[in-house]
């Protein structure tokens, strides 16, 4: 394990812990409670997925380097580095990011955003896309280098040449040779305008009448399936959900804050 990392985890271990009356060392008068290795291990037996067990290898390996923690945060101290300027600067700004994260954390523990709300926020998305009309295609490409080998790929479509064939063949897309060229499903309103009034023009099971040019090439599209545009299941985007409904409490609650300061 290296020093860094044991270094990263000792001090998330160890902040704000409690006094303790059994000490595991004293350097220079200044003892390190056995909490902060107990802390320790916990951090690194949890942040490796119990891969890493607690054992006296591990509880050594740890007390050392708290040790050598306290060796340099004595000396810092002795050279007066923690009254630096900068020092002081950074110090205040790391104060200030972990008590906003401490108000949004606790904004949205009171808020205990609930099954019922998320559910509520997917009924509306799910009424709100019904309601845009918004339509989803199924397609699959072929990309080349030039137009001229573009339509020569289209030409050869139209004398019945299998668009799997070719996509695995001709396309210079790597990822082609093991999809067939499948882009999956893509909702045309979330599309970049020009992609999707190509494949607009283009219906079911057909293909390209002409090439389209972008920033990789020039492309073939074959349009497999054309369905209104439908949302995952909830329980696949459920998280994502109560993220943004978290989000939006956090932003209402600053705007509330906002309203009722005094700001000059």
């Amino acid at each position: 394990m290296k020093h860094s990392r044991i270094a990263a985890l000792l001090l998330a271990a160890t902040i704000s812990l409690p006094a303790a009356a059994e000490s595991i060392a004293v350097v220079n008068g200044t003892a390190i409670d056995k909490t902060e290795l107990d802390a320790a291990v916990a951090n690194v037996v949890q942040s490796n997925g119990g891969k890493v067990q607690d054992s006296p290898e591990l509880r050594e390996q740890l007390k050392s380097s708290l040790i050598n923690r306290e060796v340099i945060l004595q000396e810092a101290a002795r050279r007066g580095l923690d009254k630096q300027p900068a020092f002081t600067q950074r110090l205040n700004e790391v104060r200030a990011e972990l008590l906003r994260d401490a108000l949004f954390g606790d904004i949205v523990q009171k808020a205990n955003i609930s099954d019922a709300q998320i559910k509520e926020r997917y009924n509306q998305l799910v009424a709100k896309q019904a309601e845009a009309k918004e339509v989803e295609v199924h397609a699959y490409q072929i990309t080349l280098a030039s137009e001229a080998d573009a339509q020569k790929v289209i030409a050869a479509l139209k004398k019945g040449a299998k668009f799997d064939d070719l996509a695995k063949s001709k396309s210079i897309d790597p990822n082609a040779k093991q999809s067939g060229g499948d882009m999956n499903w893509g909702n045309l309103s979330r599309m970049d305008p020009k992609l999707a009034e190509a494949l607009k023009q283009i219906g079911k099971n057909q293909i390209s009448s002409k090439p389209y040019q972008s920033q990789l090439g020039w492309h073939v599209f074959k349009v497999t399936d054309i369905r209104s545009a439908q949302l995952p299941p909830l329980e696949q985007i459920q998280p994502q959900i109560g993220r943004q409904l978290q989000e939006e409490t956090i932003a209402k609650t600053v705007e509330d804050l906002r309203a009722k300061s005094k700001i000059q």
